[in-house]
C-alpha cells in the first residue's frame, strides 16, 4: 500500500515539476498546411495576432487581419513551385515550415514579422533567439533571408551576423537544405507586458529568373543566454536553472518523507 501511495505521490509531484520548467517545444509549425492566416485561426492557418506577412503582390497583411486566399494562402508543397506567395513547405519527413515562393512581386522585398509578448513579470535585458532556415535552390538566383528586431514595429535593428543569403547557382537535384541561425540581443530591457517583433526580410540579390523557394522553422526565443528559460508568449524551450533544481531537491524530500510516514503506518 504504502509503495502505491508513493508512487502516486511522485507522479503528483513530477507534473508540478514539469510546470515548473516551462518546458516546451519551439515554434515548429506543426499542423500549418499554408491556409492562411486569421486571428481566430482554422486548423492549419497561422494566428494573425502574432504573425504578419507584407510585400505580397495581393498587398500587405497587418496584425490582427483575415488572409486566407492568394499569395497568402498557397497551401501545402514539398518544393519545385513557381507561383509567388506564401507555402506550407515540408521540408522532408513531415516537417512543415513557414516558407515563401518569391516573385517579381511577391516578397522582393517581403517579411515575416513575428510578436512576441514579454509576459514574465520582469523587464527582459538580453533576449536569446534562434532559428532554422530551409532552402530549395532549383533556380539561378540569390536571394535574402535577414533578420532585425523592434520594439515599436518601427526602427529595426539589423544583425548582420544572422544574414543569409541563397546560393546563385542551383543544384543539379535540388534538395531541402537547412541552416541554423541564433544570437543573444543585448540590452533590449523589454519591460514586462510589452512586445518584441521579430522581422525576416527577403529580397533579390543576384542573378536571374525565377527564385529559390525559403522557409523558417525551429524558432525559440527565450530570457538570457541559451541555457536558461523561459521567455513569454510564445513555445519556449528547455533547460535547468537554479530555481528548478531547488524545486526538484524539496520534491525529492517531501518524496522521502512520505514514504517513510507511510512505511511506519504499514508497520505498526
Amino acid at each position: 500500500m504504502w509503495k502505491k501511495s508513493l508512487i502516486v505521490a511522485f507522479a503528483f509531484l513530477l507534473g508540478s515539476a514539469i510546470v515548473i520548467f516551462a518546458a516546451t517545444t519551439p515554434i515548429d509549425f506543426t499542423g500549418f498546411d499554408g491556409s492562411g492566416f486569421a486571428p481566430t485561426p482554422n486548423t492549419g492557418q497561422l494566428d494573425s495576432d502574432i504573425w504578419r506577412v507584407t510585400g505580397l503582390s495581393d498587398g500587405d497583411g497587418t496584425f490582427g487581419g483575415t488572409y486566407t486566399s492568394g499569395d497568402f494562402a498557397r497551401g501545402q508543397s514539398s518544393g519545385g513551385v513557381r507561383t509567388g506567395g506564401v507555402y506550407s513547405f515540408d521540408v522532408g519527413g513531415g516537417n512543415t515550415t513557414l516558407g515563401v515562393q518569391p516573385g517579381s512581386k511577391d516578397f522582393t522585398p517581403g517579411a515575416f514579422t513575428l510578436k512576441v509578448e514579454n509576459t514574465t513579470g520582469t523587464t527582459a535585458s538580453d533576449i536569446y533567439v534562434s532559428y532554422k532556415i530551409w532552402t530549395y535552390n532549383d533556380q539561378d538566383r540569390a536571394n535574402s533571408l535577414n533578420f532585425s528586431w523592434s520594439l515599436d514595429d518601427s526602427t529595426y535593428t539589423s544583425v548582420p551576423t544572422l544574414d543569409y543569403t541563397t546560393p546563385e547557382t542551383a543544384d543539379t537535384t535540388p534538395t531541402w537544405t537547412s541552416v541554423d541561425r541564433s544570437t543573444t540581443l543585448t540590452g533590449v530591457n523589454l519591460p514586462a507586458g510589452s512586445f518584441l517583433y521579430l522581422k525576416w526580410t527577403g529580397d533579390d540579390v543576384s542573378g536571374s529568373g525565377s527564385r529559390d523557394e525559403y522557409a523558417i522553422d525551429d524558432i525559440e526565443v527565450r530570457i538570457g543566454s541559451p541555457n536558461n528559460i523561459t521567455f513569454a508568449g510564445m513555445n519556449a524551450s528547455h533547460g535547468l536553472s537554479n530555481n528548478v533544481i531547488i524545486a526538484l531537491l524539496v520534491g525529492f524530500s517531501i518524496l522521502l518523507f512520505i514514504g517513510f510516514w507511510l512505511r511506519r503506518r504499514t508497520t505498526n
